[in-house]
């Protein structure tokens, strides 16, 4: 399992105009990784990331911005 702190940028854009603000917020998750080989494994994750709600200047509405990312890797070790 994992969790702690997340962050990103977020943009605003209306006709010409932008906005950027840095949102903060928190991520918990869970993984697994299997030895294929002595050399190879395999490994799965998936987070769950909840950035904090931002007020945009430019347009006035809140953004809240949540989602979930699935990973899936192939490791090699020398």
């Amino acid at each position: 399992g994992t969790g702690g702190l997340a962050f990103g940028g977020l943009r605003a854009e209306v006709l010409n105009l932008s906005e950027t603000q840095w949102a903060t917020g928190w991520t918990l998750g869970v993984g697994a990784e299997i030895g294929i080989t002595q050399n190879w494994s395999a490994k799965v994750e998936y987070l769950y990331v909840d950035l904090s709600d931002k007020q945009f200047a430019l347009t006035g509405l809140p953004s809240s911005y949540q989602f979930n990312v699935v990973r899936l890797g192939v490791n090699y070790k020398f």
